[in-house]
């Protein structure tokens, strides 16, 4: 196993994306600690990585709360000694999904850019300030940030969403520029389309403003399949476990050479 002795430190990892990552490095032999702002949710995938034969701890934590960030890591480091990865998974828009002409940059309101900044930016930020010295104390490390492929295109209208994920692009190149002296990687995966509860949730109202006569009566899921797939050049949805197979390979010695980099995983829909 690639990440045998290994112990990550994962945020919202209790489902999701968060779910396929930590799974996928505990199937790697890692110990993963999930830090979820649902502690029901957390403890539930901790249950699964000790299926696997893993040593896991659920926390309960808000990880745009600076005070809580501290005491995670404390805890983690109580618990298990060291922490060799973290992985910042923290992130989604604040802003109101629906009625499509609403969606327009005049209606943008300033509560919902800071929102969406703090949960994708500033969580990131927190997350390796408390992290990276224990990092730098033992000489090693490897930090993977989750951004989207929404930092790498212009959409129409201005959204919250995109503007924070850009920063998570510049704010690892950043970071994996200064922390190399300190032998630590600090790397980027860029989601596409991962189909998740809460993606089924924002397809369902959105579904309810479409006026195509054929989307009434379907479910979020198929409504998912017909339209957002079409976007995709291999025509098929990214899982979670897509993106938690990315994380291994930059967290794993296969990428010790490999550091301020993003990858796609998106089936093609941002070539390059």
């Amino acid at each position: 196993m690639k990440l045998e002795g290994k112990v990550a430190l994962v945020t919202a990892g209790g489902a999701g994306i968060g779910r396929g990552i930590t799974l996928c490095l505990a199937e790697e032999g890692a110990d993963v600690i999930i830090a979820d702002i649902n502690k029901y949710s957390a403890q539930k995938v901790a249950d699964e990585v000790k299926a696997l034969g893993r040593k896991s701890l659920a926390l309960e934590a808000d990880i745009t709360n600076s005070n809580r960030v501290a005491q995670v890591v404390e805890e983690t480091l109580s618990a298990f000694g060291k922490i060799d990865i973290l992985v910042n998974n923290v992130g989604s828009t604040a802003e109101a999904v629906g009625d499509r002409t609403k969606l327009q940059f005049a209606n943008l309101e300033e509560w919902e850019w800071d929102k969406t900044i703090e949960r994708n930016l500033k969580t990131q930020f927190l997350m390796c300030k408390a992290v990276v010295p224990h990092l730098q104390k033992q000489h090693s490390g490897k930090i993977v940030n989750v951004a989207s492929i929404a930092a790498k295109r212009a959409f129409a209208p201005v959204n919250s969403y995109g503007p924070a994920k850009v920063g998570v692009l510049h704010f690892t190149l950043s970071l994996a520029l200064e922390l190399a002296k300190d032998n630590i990687n600090v790397n980027c995966v860029c989601p596409g389309v991962v189909y998740t509860k809460a993606l089924d949730n924002s397809t369902g109202v959105r579904m309810q403003y479409d006026p195509r006569p054929e989307t009434k009566g379907m479910s979020a899921r198929d409504y998912f399949l017909k339209y957002s797939l079409q976007r995709v050049p291999l025509g098929r949805e990214q899982t979670p476990e897509d993106i938690g197979r990315a994380v291994v390979f930059f967290v794993s010695e296969d990428a010790k050479n490999i550091t301020g980099q993003s990858l796609n995983i998106d089936g093609g829909m941002i070539p390059g």
